[in-house]
């Protein structure tokens, strides 16, 4: 049974149509991008250099080889059968990007989730990965669904003292799971793009080689030559993977900025609201992708607020 056109579109433009789904897909195209572009880069300069060897081959007398093209298809006719490769793991690294973005929304979709279910069913069990990003807000966050289920159960709302290591947290503080989860992304892209590379550039001086043996006059000039460009394309290998660190711990700041102040936020109002600031709520300014966990969380403070604070003022 083929499922129809029409259907697929439909579902295409529910996953974008969500602005947490949006995030998700921008975090694996960020994730992938960074190694596309830079690979896209170490491969253009490497075709600069092929150009530099062809000039070389003709002026030391390489002459059987007219069209310039086979010049090159014989150099990248193994790179190019690599090519499968290099697209089937950037998509692979889409996925990984994709996974890393919602590792990073998850604590706020359970807590979404769980504000969600736990109005109509007190002994909703609120449970929390145990390597779940931001320790702050989930190890306070289970403390603070333990109060207010107490509070359900006594029927008031009463203020409780906050743990003293909770107490003097006023900014945001580093997620050491979130840039270990990221540090791991980073060792597997940066081995698997530097074997990429190396290997394709190692098939293409070997080729260039093989042509230097086989057809110029003087093979002590050629290897000496090819010896110094050797040092270069490593350089140039080694500086690629340096940039793609430098760019992919760029990039896992960028993403913890991104929500970090809105776990904060969300931290900061559970614990004003434990010290007996009933009226606290979540109001996050650009934080699109959070907004509609956040409205669950805060209507579940609505309802123990209309329901068990007998310090509300009737009427």
């Amino acid at each position: 049974m083929t499922i129809p056109f029409t259907k697929i579109k439909q579902e295409l433009r529910r996953v974008f149509k969500t602005e947490d789904s949006r995030f998700i897909i921008s975090t694996g195209i960020k994730v992938t991008a960074i190694s596309f572009i830079i690979n896209i880069i170490v491969y253009g300069f490497l075709f600069q250099v092929m150009r530099l060897n062809h000039a070389f081959f003709k002026a030391n007398g390489f002459s059987d080889i007219i069209d310039e093209s086979v010049f090159y298809d014989f150099l990248i006719s193994e790179v190019v059968e690599n090519l499968t490769l290099f697209f089937i793991f950037h998509i692979v690294l889409f996925f990984i990007g994709t996974y890393v973005g919602w590792l990073i929304l998850r604590p706020f979709k359970n807590i979404g989730d769980y504000c969600e279910q736990v109005i109509e069913n007190p002994n909703f069990v609120y449970k929390v990965d145990e390597y779940s990003t931001y320790k702050l807000l989930t190890r306070f966050s289970e403390f603070f669904f333990e109060f207010l289920r107490e509070s359900r159960r006594k029927g008031e709302i009463v203020s409780n003292s906050i743990p003293p290591q909770y107490a003097k947290i006023h900014q945001p503080v580093p997620d050491r799971i979130f840039m270990l989860h990221f540090g791991i992304l980073l060792i597997i892209i940066a081995l698997a793009t530097s074997v990429f590379m190396i290997q394709n550039t190692s098939i293409i001086f070997q080729n260039m080689i093989e042509l230097a043996q086989h057809n110029l006059h003087n093979p002590k000039i050629s290897n000496r030559f090819f010896n110094h460009q050797m040092f270069i394309i490593d350089d140039t290998v080694a500086l690629s993977i340096i940039l793609i660190a430098i760019f992919y711990i760029a990039l896992g700041f960028h993403l913890y900025e991104k929500v970090s102040g809105a776990a904060f936020g969300i931290f900061s109002t559970m614990r004003s609201f434990m010290k007996g600031n009933r009226f606290s709520r979540v109001h996050l300014v650009g934080y699109a992708y959070i907004r509609d966990y956040t409205r669950k969380f805060n209507k579940y403070l609505d309802y123990m607020q209309n329901n068990f604070d007998k310090d509300k003022p009737k009427g």
